[in-house]
């Protein structure tokens, strides 16, 4: 998997929401785009997996594992509360499934977390998402930010680059 981040060169903060997003795909190339996706009895239109895949780009949070555990507490607490009831289930849902498969011994993708790590790492999303300033909407047209840059919408959401919380487990 890899470990997109838009940290990674301290000049992607300059980047517009659509440039962040290009590059996401772009090191993501097996990612769902421009389609609705099936998981199971539920079925998840494109524009909530783009709106997945923004959050990514604007709070830096890479897209292994242990960081997309931190970005599902992060939704959780970060996002209006009125928002579609399966966002809800995905973020409680995979966190119970990635608790799960951990208590049960088996890798997260291809590694172990232990079930310590997954709580802390998903706790943490939490913790950083009841800080931001500002409710992200859940039902924002993505349309309308893709031309804001990215430094300005973590200050105006006053959302810190997660991927510097993520190293500590």
């Amino acid at each position: 998997m890899n470990t997109y981040s838009t940290d990674s060169n301290p000049t992607d903060r300059s980047l517009t929401l659509r440039e962040g997003l290009t590059r996401y795909y772009a090191a993501n190339p097996d990612f769902i785009q421009n389609r609705d996706m099936q998981v199971g009895p539920f079925h998840i239109p494109w524009q909530d997996l783009l709106r997945h895949d923004l959050m990514h780009v604007v709070t830096g949070y890479s897209t292994d594992l242990r960081a997309e555990l931190q970005l599902l507490g992060f939704l959780l607490t970060a996002l209006s509360w009125k928002r579609p009831w399966y966002y809800y289930v995905q973020s409680f849902g995979v966190f119970l499934e990635l608790l799960w498969r951990s208590l049960t011994g088996r890798a997260l993708g291809n590694k172990y977390v232990n079930p310590l790590q997954v709580c802390q790492l998903y706790y943490r999303g939490i913790r950083q998402g009841g800080t931001v300033k500002k409710k992200v909407d859940a039902y924002i047209n993505p349309e309308t930010l893709m031309d804001t840059r990215l430094d300005t919408l973590r200050l105006e959401y006053g959302i810190d680059n997660a991927e510097r919380l993520d190293n500590n487990c």
